[in-house]
């Protein structure tokens, strides 16, 4: 979409910026999903953004929350990333016969292959990747740049089917057609050949770096301890400022523990996953992410980000990334949530608050507040109009 951007706050050319991203027959999602960090809209300036250099897409924005009941398929979005890293970072290691293992829709008799699409910023340069894939490899991979420095229009980098190949750049073919069914060109390139190409190592690195969270916060906190020796001061920071009065954290080869000043003034030790509260631990397992995603301007996927955190604290961690003076390199937080509070107009424009309900009853639909042409403002509250029902995505509650 092509739009004018009038930011009336922006960061100017992060280099990990994603612009869309559409998946299909991926778990509770049967017909393709479309999401985008675009401006939808054009009416009034646009607030949160960040600057692409791309006129296609001139600006992204820093913060989108999808919303929806329980069930509706809010988690099956973030894993349809997850999925797809780890298809980047192992498929090198397939074998010929072994199952690519998608985990495709299963509500329905008429069988597809699932895809996956990602237009992205990395390095000055707009990448559009897409996949499409089912159990028995790598059907279709191509691969698209533009230069934004140099404002060329759209080359390709590479096509590849399972019977034909081509590459305009000048990727060499007898590799590709060595690569098996199993494997994505790119990550074969990357593992197996060592390859040094400028674009290749872009997509594959930018894919890589993001970062996923998921709502089993408390398996992933307990994965990174023996990593968290690092900003520990920082961290601590972070809790105060969310009201936890922390004073130190310990790590050592027994754990993880922090210390609280007593009434008398003296330091005691808390084993930290077993005596600090739900909502502390969240937090502990959330800035391991943030701080390392607004020093390297990336992207941060977090389900469930309101999980046992009060409504302020969850204001907060978005206006971290909202705000360009606490988010000066463009980092992208995109997260599910039920904090329909974060409607308040404050925080969320129309833009980027999206929904994915369960409106037939079988398969998960992804839409966006935008596409509510009845609702005019830009800005503003929606909290009662989702409430309400007026958008979908909220439970059906039966009475009986």
């Amino acid at each position: 979409m092509l739009t004018l951007c009038l930011c009336e706050k922006f960061t100017k050319n992060g280099d990990y910026m994603l612009i869309n991203f559409k998946f299909s027959n991926y778990k509770s999602f049967k017909d393709k999903a479309e999401f985008s960090m675009e401006p939808l809209t054009n009416n009034g300036s646009i607030s949160n953004a960040i600057e692409t250099g791309y006129k296609k897409a001139p600006c992204v924005y820093r913060t989108s929350a999808i919303f929806g009941a329980n069930a509706s398929g809010k988690s099956s979005f973030i894993h349809a990333v997850s999925y797809f890293q780890g298809l980047m970072e192992m498929s090198y290691l397939k074998r010929f016969n072994e199952q690519m293992e998608v985990p495709a829709y299963k509500l329905s008799d008429t069988e597809k292959n699932s895809t996956f699409e990602f237009e992205f910023v990395k390095n000055k340069v707009v990448y559009k990747y897409f996949v499409e894939l089912n159990n028995d490899g790598i059907v279709k991979e191509d691969a698209y740049y533009t230069e934004l420095e140099e404002d060329k229009r759209e080359k390709c980098l590479f096509k590849r089917t399972l019977t034909e190949f081509s590459s305009p750049y000048g990727l060499d073919k007898e590799i590709a057609k060595q690569t098996i069914k199993t494997r994505l060109l790119v990550s074969e390139l990357v593992n197996n050949r060592n390859n040094q190409d400028k674009y290749i190592l872009d997509i594959y690195n930018w894919i890589m770096d993001i970062d996923i969270l998921s709502s089993d916060y408390k398996e992933v906190l307990k994965d990174k301890i023996s990593l968290s020796k690092s900003n520990l001061l920082q961290k601590v920071e972070f809790l105060r400022k969310a009201d936890i009065p922390i004073t130190k954290l310990i790590v050592n080869r027994d754990g993880l523990f922090s210390t609280h000043k007593s009434e008398n003034g003296q330091e005691i030790t808390f084993d930290f996953m077993l005596e600090e509260s739900d909502g502390t631990q969240m937090l502990l397992c959330l800035s391991e992410d943030i701080f390392w995603v607004l020093e390297k301007g990336s992207i941060l996927f977090v389900d469930e980000l309101d999980n046992s955190l009060h409504p302020h604290l969850v204001k907060y961690l978005v206006e971290l990334f909202n705000n360009p003076e606490t988010n000066p390199k463009g980092a992208q937080l995109i997260f599910t949530s039920h904090a329909h509070y974060l409607m308040d107009g404050g925080h969320l424009t129309r833009d980027q608050i999206w929904f994915i309900s369960k409106e037939n009853g079988y398969s998960s639909d992804l839409y966006s507040l935008s596409d509510f042409k009845q609702i005019k403002r830009k800005k503003g509250a929606f909290y009662n109009e989702y409430m309400y029902g007026i958008f979908g995505a909220v439970p059906n509650i039966s009475g009986d």
